[in-house]
């Protein structure tokens, strides 16, 4: 029994049984919870969520973390594939001919507070010659290589940054995508073949959404009225975002229909996790 702990669940699944091996697993940690999507040896996927009531330390998501693969029977060495992704803002872009890994915890300090004995990984983008900076937790890495063996884990901005590159770096027109999750959203815009922004922010209310939208288009001197913002995310119509947002935004196009068509994933679901092939 874990202790110190509360939270909420929410599971899916397409089969009752949990008695079949699961050969994938792929999990995204928050610092306010976790998700997971796991695939059985019938190809049958189950998604599983968990959320803290309270902002997280690494060390309560990894009791949180064992708690739920006990729950879900899961064994970690049964795994041919296991993925992590870090979903946090902790993290920053660097140009790839400028970064030098020796100095990663240098790139990091003006922008998030690190500590010393902080674990510094970075991702490389080459469709857009980035290297994403980031702070993993180490524990969780090391729970991970020690009941798996061989796994990969990433910034989950890179993985967005991936695909969103793949499909409108080479327009011309103004892009402004929207990714939304529980307090936390992602903000990128490409312009002219250019990743012009991208930024992930925090908020408890509507309207601080809003003002970190609006105040980023009076930056890059982009309109609302003339904007045009995509939205990934179940939480953008549940938490009133949208209602809001119509007001001072002229276009608001919501993609969690066509959700697959940006993260290549054929079963879209809140937390943009992707299990791969």
């Amino acid at each position: 029994m874990v202790t110190g702990l509360s939270y909420m669940t929410q599971q899916k699944t397409n089969n009752n049984s949990s008695t079949n091996t699961i050969k994938k697993l792929s999990v995204q940690f928050s610092l306010n919870g976790l998700s997971f999507l796991s695939l059985n040896d019938k190809e049958e996927v189950k998604f599983v969520y968990k959320k803290l009531d309270h902002k997280g330390t690494p060390e309560e998501l990894l009791m949180l973390l064992q708690q739920s693969l006990e729950n879900q029977q899961i064994q970690l060495g049964t795994l041919e594939n296991a993925e992590l992704h870090y979903a946090s803002t902790l993290y920053t872009l660097v140009p790839t001919a400028l970064f030098d890994e020796k100095k990663s915890s240098d790139y990091l300090k003006f922008n998030s507070k690190i500590l010393a004995t902080d674990f510094i990984a970075h991702d490389t983008i080459p469709a857009l010659d980035l290297v994403v900076v980031y702070v993993p937790f180490i524990n969780i890495n090391n729970y991970f290589f020690e009941a798996v063996g061989s796994f990969s884990y990433y910034h989950h901005i890179s993985k967005l940054l991936e695909k969103s590159a793949t499909r409108y770096k080479n327009k011309n027109e103004e892009t402004i995508l929207v990714n939304v999750r529980e307090e936390q959203f992602d903000l990128i815009i490409y312009k002219d073949h250019q990743l012009q922004l991208c930024n992930s922010y925090t908020f408890k209310t509507s309207e601080d959404f809003l003002y970190y939208i609006l105040f980023t288009f009076e930056q890059l001197k982009i309109k609302p009225e003339h904007a045009t913002v995509q939205v990934i995310g179940h939480q953008f119509k549940q938490r009133d975002l949208y209602a809001i947002s119509e007001k001072y935004i002229k276009t608001i196009t919501l993609l969690d229909g066509n959700f697959n068509e940006l993260t290549n994933s054929e079963t879209p679901h809140p937390t943009q996790l992707v299990l791969s092939n």
